[in-house]
């Protein structure tokens, strides 16, 4: 009993000293780990963003083997408080590390996080344009990679087609709109845009967004964007006296606005031979443009399953990437 008793002392004593190493281990790690993010804040406030970045990223390397999701925290908060502080360049290199991580280590893209890089896109100053864009396209990139929609998180999209909304350039954010998800906006963006250049051109602005948005699968968003368009062009139709026929010629919605009322409407049931008829009928005003009849052949193929001309897919999809 004496030599039972004596070892289960010794095991007893050896697994407090056991615990009592881990314990003094995880204190020491916790120890330094307070202390580095002291030296980071200390950094920040001294105005050493440089030196702050780079202890960021030595605290993430140390994390990343043993505890990912607080590696991950590392960046994220180190790169808000880098933007907080007004500095594009350093917290937005940290927020571009953080998606490519994200990316390299294959996280599927969930609400939370999507929301983070939402505001990480928001503590921008105005004036930090290359590095905002970067870490937006790398943000859009992994979601199109890893989430669900091919064509990136639609929520990344909106904020970056109001970004260049924002800043009048409506080339790039009409592009950003269609993958969004604020047809409502985009309508309106469209008609600035229109005013820009020839009124006889609106036609082809408003039929190129209808189809872009058929493109990408979107129909909610198309019907959306059409009657917002359409409301512009019918309300300033009222009231043109007839003997201000030019005016009055610009202000009607023409044979492409039509086009897209009607085409709306026959994707909403399984009319091929209906959707053909209104493609022949149509067609002066369509070859306007020679990219709607690649949109169109992308339409007919994913809304009536006819095969696309070999090479036509690849080359359309490429363009909505």
């Amino acid at each position: 009993w004496i030599y039972s008793a004596s070892g289960i002392m010794a095991s007893t004593q050896a697994k407090i000293e056991s615990d009592t190493k881990k314990w003094t281990a995880r204190r020491g790690k916790r120890d330094a780990g307070a202390k580095l993010r002291k030296k980071i804040a200390n950094a920040i406030n001294d105005e050493s963003y440089y030196l702050a970045e780079q202890l960021i990223l030595s605290q993430y390397n140390r994390l990343k083997s043993t505890d990912q999701p607080a590696a991950f925290e590392t960046l994220y908060n180190g790169a808000t408080d880098l933007l907080k502080a007004g500095q594009g360049n350093e917290g937005g290199s940290l927020a571009t590390t953080l998606v490519k991580e994200y990316s390299d280590s294959k996280i599927t893209p969930s609400t939370q996080v999507v929301d983070r890089l939402q505001t990480l896109f928001a503590l921008f100053q105005k004036n930090c344009i290359k590095p905002r864009l970067e870490f937006m396209k790398e943000a859009i990139k992994w979601t199109a990679e890893h989430g669900p929609c091919p064509h990136g998180d639609p929520r990344l999209h909106t904020d970056l087609a109001r970004f260049h909304d924002r800043r009048r350039e409506y080339a790039e954010a009409h592009r950003h709109y269609v993958r969004g998800s604020r047809p409502g906006d985009h309508a309106r963006c469209v008609m600035e845009w229109v005013r820009q250049g020839y009124p006889s051109e609106r036609d082809l602005f408003v039929t190129r967004g209808v189809l872009e948005y058929l493109c990408v699968e979107t129909m909610k968003n198309a019907n959306i964007f059409f009657e917002n368009c359409v409301k512009v062009i019918d309300n300033e139709g009222k009231g043109k006296d007839d003997a201000d026929g030019e005016a009055q010629e610009e202000a009607t919605r023409g044979p492409l606005i039509n086009f897209c009322e009607f085409l709306l409407k026959t994707l909403e049931r399984d009319a091929l031979p209906l959707f053909d008829m209104l493609c022949s009928k149509y067609k002066p005003s369509l070859s306007r443009d020679p990219s709607f009849n690649k949109y169109l052949s992308r339409i007919a193929h994913v809304y009536f399953g006819r095969p696309a001309p070999k090479g036509m897919l690849e080359e359309l999809m490429s363009m909505f990437t």
